[in-house]
């Protein structure tokens, strides 16, 4: 497993989405993000992606060049149309955009509809909390992306749909969540795929219902993602339903259903202005007492440290960023191969 450094990766991805015809903004904006999440740890919706937006683009579902519109807004709120382009560049705008609303109105509110797939939701409210803001994206497959069983039923119903936040800390991480309904993403999946492995138990189902360790199981078979929760699976099922709900019912995207006209990402966009409720340093105080006070109670033996939410992956990335990334042979032999093919 060869160890890249982030400039070289990013490079490379970068070097793959011009050459396939995407603008300098689209290429940078996708090749940062995916090496963003590979730094902050989370490679399943890293590099091992470039293949399957380099195969969005030929296929002609994301539209190189496409711009975002506004159909409707009120001083705090907007409804965007991504216009099927590149979805982190779509997730970028919307982000901004409610921020901008934020700085005006305390609160802006974005819902989004003909995004392409957004990569990691928890890549955008961060944005927000450099505004000194809280962040909030949700996310369905507009109305598909059918990956999830939820509690009770057999087969791909739901998508796994995603929540991520970010508030702004007087640390050198924020605390952030970045979460899906599942018990892991499908993007998981195929990083255990790419490296050989058998799933953990309890990540999912095949298509008969029945527990499986194989990833080829949801990959290539039918099976299904499961709701996290375990014997209380039915909080993880009501959570991807609420997430459904805010990400696809304010939005024309709409909600899941058996044959949508059109699959992506819908979102649900947020940030708050802290300055409207409380000055922004009270407020980080108040979050970094917090954060001492969950970190120094007492631990259960074999427990060395109480992590907060965000803190992990900024220590990934920090290593990451000084050592280098970690890249699955399977995974490194794609781009290889992606650069071969397009940019010889």
């Amino acid at each position: 497993m060869p160890t890249i450094p982030a400039d070289e990766l990013k490079d490379l991805a970068e070097s793959i989405y011009l050459a396939v015809g995407a603008s300098e903004r689209e290429a940078s904006t996708v090749a940062e993000l995916l090496v963003s999440s590979n730094l902050a740890g989370h490679d399943s919706h890293g590099v091992i992606r470039c293949a399957q937006y380099v195969k969005a683009v030929q296929d002609g579902y994301i539209r190189l060049g496409a711009e975002s519109v506004v159909e409707r807004e009120t001083s705090a709120t907007a409804v965007m149309n991504g216009n099927w382009g590149f979805g982190h560049v779509t997730a970028v705008d919307a982000m901004n955009l409610a921020i901008e609303k934020a700085r005006k109105a305390s609160v802006g509110i974005v819902t989004v509809h003909r995004c392409n797939h957004i990569g990691r939701v928890g890549a955008f409210p961060p944005l927000a909390a450099a505004a000194d803001m809280v962040g909030l994206l949700t996310n369905n497959g507009h109305g598909g992306d059918h990956a999830l069983a939820p509690t009770g039923a057999i087969g791909r119903i739901l998508p796994a749909a995603c929540m991520a936040a970010a508030f702004p800390t007087d640390r050198d991480y924020n605390v952030a969540i970045d979460l899906t309904n599942a018990v892991a993403a499908g993007g998981k999946l195929r990083v255990w795929a790419a490296l050989g492995e058998a799933l953990p138990d309890g990540w999912q189902v095949d298509a008969d219902g029945n527990p499986s360790n194989d990833p080829a199981d949801f990959l290539e078979r039918g099976g299904a993602l499961v709701p996290f929760g375990g014997p209380v699976a039915h909080k993880g099922s009501a959570l991807g339903i609420a997430l459904d709900i805010l990400s696809g019912a304010l939005s024309p995207a709409g909600c899941t259903e058996e044959n949508p006209p059109e699959v992506g990402n819908a979102l649900f966009v947020q940030a708050i202005d802290v300055e409207a409720f409380q000055p922004i340093d009270a407020f980080k105080a108040e979050i970094g007492k917090f954060i001492d006070y969950v970190k120094g109670c007492r631990k259960v033996p074999g427990v060395e440290e109480i992590f907060l939410p965000g803190e992990r992956s900024h220590r990934t990335y920090q290593e990451r960023l000084a050592n280098g990334i970690p890249v699955a042979d399977a995974t490194w032999d794609i781009l290889q191969g992606l650069k071969e093919e397009h940019c010889s």
